[in-house]
């Protein structure tokens, strides 16, 4: 995976309603720090999980965390959006991590990730395949129950 930075070249999906995927400029370098942190804990915590691997296996898509995380061809970007976590769109290639994620902090950064990492493999938006894959990575404390394709509330458990 790649960020979607100013000078990366990578043109994002166009908008759709309140979904846009950005590039990381020079205005939102904490956000973008936030994110290489929440990078950084999928690579050390998570990629390599036997678990979360199986989990990732068994979407849609048959692809593993590990197969998402290291392919270059998806990229992640930014969403200024302050209703909503993250944006992907089923089994493409950009996921965008929105503003109200990264209000709650890089664990929320981290779980919205993973999430977002489950549509890329296929999971929809009538189940809650992409969301379960947190409790496979490492990710319970993150998780939310009630999450069917996307969460609508703020998140019951703060990391």
């Amino acid at each position: 995976m790649k960020i979607n930075t100013a000078g990366s070249g990578h043109v994002g999906h166009v908008k759709i309603g309140t979904a846009e995927w950005l590039p990381y400029d020079a205005k939102l370098e904490k956000q973008r720090k936030m994110l290489e942190k929440a990078i950084g804990i999928c690579k050390n915590n998570i990629r390599g999980s036997k678990a979360c691997n199986d989990a990732f296996k068994k979407l849609p898509n048959g692809r593993t965390f590990d197969d998402i995380f290291d392919d270059d061809t998806v990229w992640i970007s930014y969403c200024p959006d302050k209703t909503t976590y993250g944006w992907t769109i089923i089994s493409g290639v950009d996921i965008s991590i929105c503003e109200y994620a990264f209000m709650w902090g890089y664990w929320s950064v981290v779980g919205t990730l993973v999430h977002e990492m489950g549509h890329i493999n296929g999971a929809g938006t009538t189940d809650h395949a992409a969301e379960g894959t947190l409790l496979s990575c490492g990710l319970a404390k993150v998780h939310d129950p009630t999450i069917i394709g996307s969460r609508d509330t703020a998140p019951i458990y703060i990391a």
